[in-house]
C-alpha cells in the first residue's frame, strides 16, 4: 500500500483531488456560512426575504427617491419601471397616511422601506417608501438571476455542511497520501519536483503568488459567473483562500520531501545567501552605529540635524524608519549568523586535529578574512603534524635497522675472531696453518676496528663535534688530487676514471682535511660497488654562483631504493649485503659536507649513481706581495 504511493502517478492524482476538493470544501462550506446568515433555515423563508431581494428593491427605492424629490411628483407611478415587472412600491405621507403612489400586485411581497424627507412645492415633507418584489420572477423581469440561483440553491441548504465537512475529509487524506509518498520517497534519498525547491522561497511564495493568482483568476472569469459568485457571496477573498490551501498542500509535500531525505537546511535559499554573505556589512553597520552615537553624544546639535535629515529624506514617515532598522537589524543577523558559522568550522577543524585526525581539512573556500588565514594555517599544522609523525616513524624503523646492522656487522668479525682464537689454542696446529689463521684474526679485526671507527665518526659528524678548519681553497688540485691517489686501485677495480675541471682554479671556502675524506669516500664506494669496465666521471663546474662536484658511476648491483634512504646510516646499495663495508660511507660524506655548509644530493637512475657537493663560490685568497730581488754585486 505505501509503496503504492510512491508511484508517480498516485501522487499525481492524490494532488489533483487535493485541488479539486478543498476547492469544492471552500466553496460548500462558505455557501453554508452564507445560508445560515440569510436565514435560509427560517420558517416560510423565500425569495423576497434573501439579501439578493433587498439588495434589488433597495437599489430599485433609491432610484425611486432620486426621481421623486427631482420631480417633485410623489405620485407618479412609472418612476419604478426601470428596475422591470419584479418591482413595485408604495409611497405615502408619514405624517397624514394619504398614499401617493401604489404600484403592487396580487403576488407583491414585501422587502424593505425608510423614511425620507421631500420638499414638494415649497413644503418640506416626511414621505415613506415602502419596496416590494413580485413572485414569481419572470425572465427579463429584473431579478430574474438572483431568482433563478436562489430556486436551484434552496433546496439543497441543508447539504452544504455535511458536504463540506465530507470534501475536507476526502481532501485531507488525498493530501496525506501524497505527503506520506513524498516522505516515503525523501528516505530513499529521492526529491520530487517540488521538493527540489527551496521551501523558504515557497514559504515567501505562501504570502505573495496566492494573492496574484486569486486576482488574475478571479478577473479572468466572466461577468455572468463573477456575478454569480457575488449573489452567494462569494469574492476574491475566498478564491484566495483556496490558492492558499493549494499552495499550504503543496508546501507540505516539499517539507515531508526534503524533511524526510535530511536535505531541508541545504535547500534553504536563505542559507546559501548567508553563505555569501561577509562580515564586513556587520563591520560596517556596527561602525556606523558607534559613529552615530559618538557624535550624539558629543554634539547634541548634529545629532539633532541628522535626525531632522532622516526624517526628511523619509518623507518624515516613521513607517519606513522603522523598516529600515528592521532590514538593518536582519543584515546583522545574517552576518552574525555566518561568522558564527564560520567559527564553529574553525572549532572542529581544532578539535578533529587534536584528537589526532591529522587528514581532517578545512575547506578555505567556505571561509571569508581571518577565519580563512586560520583554516589554511590549521591545514598547514596538520600536514607538519603528518610528515612529523611520518618522519618519526622513518627514524623509528631506521633506529631499528641500525640496530640489526649493527648487530650484524660486529658480530661477524667477532664471532670469527673468537672461533679463530679457539683453534689457534690447540697446540698440534701446523704452522703453515697457524699462520694462515694469524691473518684471518688480522684482518677480521682490521675491519672491526675500521667498522669502530667508521660508527665512532660517523656519530661525531651527525653531532657536530668534528672540528672544521674552513680555509679558501682550489677545488680542482684537491680533485684531481684525490682521483690521482686512487687511479690504480680504478683501474685494478676494472673502472677508467674521467675528469672534467675547468682551466682557471676554483675557489671554495671548506676545511681541505675534510672535503678530502668525502672525495675518498665516494671513489672507495667506486671501487666497491661500480660495474667493471665503465667510467667513473668527475666533473667540475661553476652555476649561477655555486661550486658543483659532480661524481658519476654505473653500479653493478640494482639500486632499488630512493636516494634519500641511501644517505641513512647502514644502508649499501648491495641489499644483499654481500660486499664489503659498513654502509657508513655516504652518511659520514652527508655530515660532513653539512659541517662544512654545503649540500650533498644523489641521484639515482637505473643503475647510474650520481652525487653532487654543492658548495658557493668563494673569492680567491689575497696574493701575498712579491719581494723584489736584489741584483748580483748589489751593496
Amino acid at each position: 500500500m505505501f509503496r503504492l504511493m510512491e508511484k508517480l502517478w498516485v501522487r499525481l492524482l492524490a494532488l489533483a483531488l487535493f485541488f479539486l476538493l478543498s476547492a469544492g470544501a471552500t466553496l460548500t462550506l462558505g455557501l453554508y456560512r452564507y445560508v445560515l446568515q440569510d436565514g435560509w433555515f427560517g420558517d416560510d423563508f423565500t425569495f423576497a426575504d434573501t439579501n439578493m431581494a433587498r439588495q434589488y428593491v433597495l437599489d430599485a427605492l433609491n432610484f425611486v427617491a432620486a426621481n421623486v424629490t427631482w420631480l417633485e411628483d410623489p405620485g407618479n407611478e412609472t418612476l419604478g419601471s426601470y428596475a422591470g415587472s419584479a418591482f413595485s412600491y408604495m409611497v405615502e405621507d408619514y405624517e397624514t397616511g394619504q398614499l401617493y403612489a401604489d404600484t403592487t400586485t396580487d403576488n407583491s411581497y414585501f422587502v424593505a422601506d425608510y423614511g425620507m424627507p421631500v420638499t414638494v412645492q415649497g413644503r418640506e415633507t416626511n414621505y415613506h417608501l415602502r419596496g416590494f418584489v413580485n413572485l414569481p420572477v419572470q425572465p427579463y423581469g429584473g431579478c430574474y438571476r438572483e431568482y433563478y440561483v436562489f430556486n436551484e440553491v434552496f433546496p439543497m441548504r441543508r447539504l452544504f455542511l455535511p458536504l463540506g465537512v465530507i470534501l475536507t475529509l476526502m481532501s485531507a487524506a488525498a493530501l496525506a497520501v501524497g505527503v506520506i509518498g513524498a516522505a516515503r520517497l525523501g528516505k530513499r534519498g529521492a526529491l520530487t519536483v517540488l521538493g527540489r525547491l527551496p521551501f523558504d522561497v515557497a514559504a515567501v511564495g505562501l504570502l505573495v503568488v496566492p494573492m496574484l493568482a486569486s486576482v488574475f483568476f478571479y478577473d479572468a472569469l466572466g461577468t455572468t459567473v463573477r456575478e454569480v459568485l457575488r449573489l452567494l457571496d462569494i469574492y476574491q477573498n475566498q478564491v484566495q483562500m483556496i490558492f492558499l490551501l493549494w499552495y499550504a498542500g503543496a508546501l507540505a509535500l516539499i517539507l515531508a520531501n526534503q524533511i524526510a531525505a535530511g536535505v531541508l537546511p541545504d535547500r534553504l535559499l536563505t542559507r546559501r545567501v548567508v553563505k555569501k554573505v561577509t562580515p564586513v556589512a556587520l563591520v560596517t553597520g556596527v561602525v556606523a552605529v558607534h559613529l552615530l552615537l559618538l557624535l550624539s553624544a558629543m554634539l547634541p546639535y548634529s545629532g539633532f540635524l541628522l535626525l531632522g535629515v532622516v526624517y526628511a529624506f523619509f518623507n518624515y514617515s516613521t513607517t519606513r524608519i522603522i523598516l529600515v532598522l528592521m532590514a538593518f537589524d536582519a543584515v546583522v543577523f545574517l552576518c552574525y549568523i555566518r561568522w558564527d558559522r564560520e567559527q564553529r568550522r574553525i572549532r572542529g577543524a581544532s578539535a578533529a586535529l587534536a584528537s589526532g585526525d591529522l587528514a581532517y581539512k578545512v575547506n578555505e573556500k567556505q571561509l571569508h578574512f581571518i577565519w580563512r588565514d586560520l583554516g589554511r594555517d590549521l591545514n598547514s599544522i596538520g600536514d607538519g603534524m603528518a610528515l612529523a609523525v611520518e618522519e618519526r616513524l622513518r627514524s623509528e624503523r631506521m633506529k631499528t635497522e641500525l640496530i640489526t646492522n649493527v648487530s650484524h656487522d660486529l658480530k661477524t668479525p667477532l664471532t670469527s675472531i673468537i672461533n679463530y682464537i679457539e683453534l689457534l689454542k690447540r697446540e698440534d696446529l701446523p704452522e703453515q696453518t697457524r699462520r694462515e689463521y694469524l691473518d684471518v684474526l688480522d684482518r677480521q679485526s682490521a675491519k672491526l676496528k675500521k667498522l669502530t671507527e667508521d660508527v665512532i665518526e660517523a656519530s661525531k659528524a651527525a653531532s657536530g663535534v668534528i672540528p672544521v678548519h674552513a680555509e679558501i681553497l682550489d677545488v680542482r688540485e684537491l680533485l684531481e688530487q684525490s682521483v690521482g691517489e686512487y687511479a690504480e686501485r680504478l683501474t685494478g677495480a676494472g673502472v677508467e676514471p674521467v675528469i672534467h675541471t675547468p682551466e682557471q682554479e676554483t675557489w671554495v671556502l671548506a676545511d681541505g682535511r675534510l672535503l678530502g675524506r668525502v672525495l675518498d669516500n665516494f671513489i672507495t664506494n667506486i671501487i666497491k660497488y661500480a660495474q667493471p669496465g665503465t667510467r667513473a666521471y668527475f666533473d667540475l663546474t661553476e652555476q649561477e654562483g655555486q661550486t658543483v662536484i659532480a661524481v658519476k658511476n654505473t653500479s653493478h648491483a640494482p639500486l632499488d631504493m630512493p636516494a634519500d634512504e641511501l644517505m641513512e646510516r647502514f644502508v649499501r646499495g648491495d641489499s644483499s649485503r654481500s660486499t664489503e663495508g659498513s654502509g657508513l660511507g655516504l652518511s659520514i660524506a652527508r655530515s660532513l659536507t653539512e659541517l662544512m655548509g654545503g649540500e650533498m644530493r644523489l641521484t639515482l637512475d637505473g643503475d647510474l649513481f650520481k652525487a653532487e657537493l654543492v658548495f658557493p663560490v668563494s673569492a680567491p685568497p689575497p696574493r701575498e706581495p712579491e719581494v723584489p730581488q736584489l741584483a748580483a754585486g748589489a751593496v
